[in-house]
């Protein structure tokens, strides 16, 4: 299982340049608190479930909400619901950690991984290197690129914001 410490190594072994950032913890999308001065778009993720019990991570740019019946559509799928903390339990990441690079720890493939086509246009984006009392800013190229590797692949859908 890869954690934080573990994580930022396989970074650099990668050559993936990042700048990391110490704050309080953040949690479920909530910015209470003041945080570093971060470059990169600071991104939530969302992990739903259906009614067949798939897992997806829909990923999306903090400042926009999803429009959950659009994604079930867009995918095909199933109505979402939001998943429980034991339906993460698999990978280690408790809730509020959850980022793509947690990705690397669904070894069975489980989860499907889902982003809106407008983060094509994003350049540089912030995420949590699986503790939310840290964020990194990396290249969103970067990200996919170690979604990728994780053995995942990325859908990308149309008309899922708002």
């Amino acid at each position: 299982m890869f954690v934080k410490d573990t994580l930022l190594p396989l970074l650099q072994e990668h050559h993936i340049s990042y700048q990391l950032y110490a704050h309080e913890a953040l949690g479920h999308g909530d910015i209470d608190i003041e945080l570093p001065d971060m470059q990169g778009v600071i991104l939530k993720n969302l992990v739903l479930t259906n009614k067949t019990h798939e897992l997806y991570m829909f990923t999306l740019p903090l400042s926009y909400r999803a429009d959950l019946k659009a994604l079930s559509n867009a995918l095909g799928v199933p109505r979402f619901s939001f998943a429980s903390v034991s339906d993460l339990a698999f990978m280690g990441i408790p809730a509020g950690h959850v980022s793509p690079l947690c990705l690397f720890n669904d070894l069975g493939l489980t989860v499907h991984y889902v982003q809106p086509v407008e983060m094509d246009g994003i350049e540089l984006v912030n995420c949590h290197p699986l503790d939310n009392h840290f964020s990194i800013d990396i290249k969103r190229t970067d990200l996919e690129a170690l979604v990728q590797e994780s053995g995942h692949t990325i859908t990308k859908v149309e008309g899922t914001l708002k």
